[in-house]
């Protein structure tokens, strides 16, 4: 048995090396449904392997079964932080596009907005006991907004039962019955102010390299639909690729100093603070 949980174990770190290499930077997404779909497989997948794992830990020895239960709980913590940035630009994507959602989308989108209540209680349970690093309140909230205006286009399945379509009943009572993530936070927090803070560029400066915060791409977004501009077309108009620019925004790679004063300048004519 302890053979078994070993071998699940290789295969859950084979599976969390290939997700987090193929879709952390975003490169793997187009504004196609069934691309996300597969990336959403992908992680469900390897979610089950970990349960399997954990199942089987009260097998070893303590210091062992502690060190393994660190060992998952980081992997499962570093896909699901890749989960939250890949469905943001998933969504940023499909919402630039305005292709249409196919049948059925509107319950797919409802469950991956239940998901960020299950990040959020996962760190609650773990994130102080593991060391993990908390995912940024800004992007939980824009992930959360991008997630509520696409489920309001997406189509749900036919009700069978009653002989009518779902799109023909009220809004599911789920949605707005349920407290969404950011309700749930104000438990902790105190509650957020009516208006919405603009949008905020930050930027650190190290080793005399610019890096953008992980929300940048948060307030850029934001800027873009003031401007009424594409993401494509701003990459376009500070002279960088779309995939460089989504880099840079997400704090992956330094942005030199010339596009940062062009973002820095967009920022704060449509809104925004750059800091």
């Amino acid at each position: 048995m302890r053979r078994e949980a070993l071998r699940l174990l290789a295969q859950v770190e084979r599976q969390g090396l290939d997700i987090t290499d193929t879709y952390r930077h975003g490169d793997a997404f187009s504004d196609r449904f069934g691309d996300f779909k597969r990336f959403i497989d992908k992680v469900d997948h390897f979610h089950v392997f970990v349960d399997l794992v954990e199942e089987r830990l009260p097998q070893f020895e303590p210091a062992k079964r502690d060190a393994l239960a660190r060992h998952l709980a980081e992997i499962r913590w570093r896909i699901i932080v890749v989960e939250v940035d890949s469905t943001q630009v998933f969504l940023v994507r499909i919402g630039e596009s305005g292709k249409p959602w196919p049948l059925g989308s509107r319950e797919f989108l409802q469950r991956r907005l239940h998901r960020l209540d299950e990040f959020l209680e996962y760190y609650d349970r773990h994130g102080q006991e593991y060391g993990l690093i908390p995912l940024g309140s800004a992007m939980l909230h824009a992930v959360e907004d991008l997630l509520k205006a696409q489920i309001e286009r997406a189509p749900g399945l036919e009700d069978f039962s009653y002989g009518v379509s779902a799109e023909a009943e009220p809004p599911p009572p789920q949605l707005r019955a349920r407290p969404a993530p950011r309700n749930k936070r104000s438990r902790r927090q105190p509650p957020p102010p009516p208006a919405a803070p603009p949008p905020r560029l930050r930027v650190r400066e190290m080793a005399g390299r610019f890096y953008v915060e992980r929300d940048g791409i948060v307030a850029v977004t934001e800027a873009c639909r003031t401007a009424n501009m594409s993401m494509d077309q701003l990459a376009t108009k500070i002279g960088v690729s779309r995939a460089s620019l989504v880099l840079m925004l997400n704090g992956n790679d330094p942005i030199s100093r010339g596009p940062l004063d062009m973002l820095r300048n967009f920022i704060t004519q449509n809104g925004g603070i750059a800091a």
